[in-house]
């Protein structure tokens, strides 16, 4: 029998309130500079887990019950944007936050769990990818957008999602295929 692979990775869903706030905030951006982050699509990773067979996903979903199980739910607190990787090299820009004690042991959990999947070991740093930047057109720009480096949001996180990375019609589609509430 032949399987198929699918393009998995682990993360956490955003409410639609803060996915609607953040489109907003992207939507003011030049359209012309960016590859905005479409709404549907914003969440955290956790853990890119990249192609696994289709007869593996239950081993994963176990595995992720396991890595959740007991894992109480949580708030982080989002507090700028930051165009990565620098001025100079702009590649793209996050939403990033405080760190939280209970994201770094959920995060271990999972990576401890899926230490078969991981082939590099990367330090962890949560954030929102909210667009890529096209360099040139960013570096071209006469004014650049003011990126708001002192924001204040809160994001409640009750569960966890096992996502796949589907290219449907040239466009990007991040699509749950099981989700895993926490305490």
């Amino acid at each position: 029998m032949i399987y198929q692979r699918r393009k998995l990775f682990i993360g956490l869903p955003l409410s639609p309130a803060l996915r609607k706030r953040l489109t907003r905030e992207i939507g003011e951006w030049p359209k012309e500079a960016i590859i905005p982050t479409r709404e549907e699509n914003l969440h955290i990773t956790l853990m890119f887990l990249g192609y696994v067979y289709e007869d593996q996903i239950p081993e994963v979903t176990e595995k992720l019950i396991e890595a959740t199980e007991g894992v109480p739910f949580f708030e982080l607190h989002f507090t700028k944007m930051e165009l990565l990787d620098s001025e100079e090299n702009p590649k793209m820009i996050w939403l990033t936050g405080e760190p939280s004690e209970e994201l770094k042991n959920l995060h271990e959990r999972i990576e401890k769990a899926f230490s078969s999947f991981v082939t590099e070991r990367k330090a962890y740093r949560p954030h929102i990818t909210l667009a890529k930047t096209k360099k040139p057109k960013w570096l071209a720009l006469p004014k650049k957008p003011i990126l708001k480096d002192s924001l204040s949001l809160m994001e409640s996180i009750d569960s966890v999602v096992l996502f796949e990375s589907l290219d449907i019609e040239g466009k990007r589609h991040y699509e749950p295929i099981d989700t895993f509430p926490l305490a």
